[in-house]
């Protein structure tokens, strides 16, 4: 895919560092086995093999979002793949990094070492990410395709036009979701006449793609349609949560709860907190951090229903204790049948907010924002004093 030029290593620059090549190996979910050539960014030197890192993502709120208008709106939603997308990136004029050859081609027929001069963001490169989204997002905004970039999530880009068909004039929409790799797409319409139709012939020209079809998950969370609803789901990646943490149980050894938390979590909590000082077993305290980082993932997604108990949970990352633990196996007992939150065509918007001044000395508040689904949730910890419910509830949404 024109990763670099080869030299002799005698070509190295002064004062340029060699980067490792590897091989990573991986089994798909199809069972195809899949081999890439990567960087180790690990060693790349910052301000010499690259400047700047960051580039964004698509949010979690965002994906409930476009869910959400695709349920309201009747939108047809379909997935694109971009093929070794950082391999269709372009780095920077006077961005070059140099690499070992990669292992099993080390050195040329007369024994002679090689190395590589990389001009491609090269997966593990510490700025491929960044590389690829800034082509990939120009392309979206230039004058041909005429999208306009979301200001509230920029891997967000939409179009509102009117089409000319052999019927008449249509308005139609089309929205893009971009995650790295994976082009989400919703559009009013997709016969050959259609915005879309033109979009794809587009992207097909310009990228190396592939048409995944209908949408069906997204970042371990499944999506799938169910007559006038969109539901979104964590059923496969909880049933591995499940399966990792609670190894040698089988789903008819879980418990059956109906809460994901008891009363006594605050104080479970409180008192880990207050011994925050005293030694810990570096094997509980892995644990514990997997255990919530799981469950935190579902409650940010798709389980707002858990988040309260996540959050609890998340005080005492640094200081677990065995009955905190118990407390987290409980969440993945009540996940296990509490397992779907749904997008559905309600039309009205709604926002809920409620307050815990039982738990002071920081009382805890929250609020959501509800569109037919539960598109943002958020709890935080208040340090202001309320003078009863009614202000609490006031100043919940703040």
């Amino acid at each position: 895919r024109g990763l670099g030029d080869v030299y002799k290593r005698q070509s190295l620059p002064r004062g340029r560092k060699l980067v490792k090549l590897v091989w990573v190996y991986k089994v798909k979910r199809s069972g195809k086995l899949k081999a890439r050539l990567c960087v180790q960014g690990c060693s790349q030197v910052p301000g010499v093999d690259y400047d700047q890192t960051w580039c964004g993502t698509m949010r979690a709120p965002t994906l409930r979002l476009l869910s959400a208008l695709s349920a309201r709106h009747g939108l047809i939603a379909r997935r694109w793949d971009f093929v070794a997308a950082y391999l269709q990136g372009e780095l920077e004029e006077d961005e070059v990094v140099y690499c070992h050859a990669p292992p099993g081609y080390e050195q040329d027929a007369n024994g002679k070492p090689y190395i590589c001069r990389v001009e491609k963001p090269v997966y593990g490169m510490a700025q491929a990410g960044r590389r690829w989204q800034r082509t990939i997002f120009p392309w979206f905004t230039d004058p041909e395709q005429g999208f306009t970039q979301s200001t509230s999530d920029p891997c967000v880009f939409f179009k509102q036009q009117t089409v000319q068909t052999p019927n008449g004039p249509r308005d139609e929409k089309l929205i893009l979701g971009c995650y790295v790799d994976d082009l989400y797409t919703l559009a009013s319409h997709d016969d050959e006449h259609s915005l879309y139709a033109s979009f794809v012939r587009n992207l097909q020209a310009r990228w190396e793609v592939e048409d995944e079809g209908e949408i069906a998950d997204l970042l371990n969370v499944e999506i799938s349609r169910e007559g006038k609803q969109v539901v979104l789901r964590q059923r496969g990646y909880i049933d591995r949560m499940c399966g990792l943490h609670l190894p040698d149980e089988t789903a008819a050894d879980w418990k059956r709860v109906k809460t994901p938390c008891t009363d006594a979590l605050p104080r479970a909590v409180s008192d880990a907190q207050s011994s925050a000082t005293e030694p810990r077993d570096p094997a509980l305290v892995k644990r514990y951090q997997s255990l919530v980082g799981a469950l935190n993932y579902c409650a940010t997604n798709t389980r707002p229903d858990i988040a309260f108990s996540v959050g609890y949970l998340s005080r005492a990352l640094s200081c677990p204790t065995e009955e905190l633990e118990s407390s987290a196996l409980r969440d993945y007992d009540y996940d296990y049948d509490n397992f779907r939150t749904e997008a559905t065509r309600r039309t009205t918007r709604t926002s809920h907010s409620t307050g815990d001044i039982a738990g002071c000395p920081a009382s805890a508040s929250g609020a959501r924002i509800i569109t037919g689904v539960s598109i943002g949730q958020r709890q935080r910890q208040r340090h202001a004093i309320s003078t009863g419910t009614r202000c609490l509830l006031y100043t919940s949404p703040s």
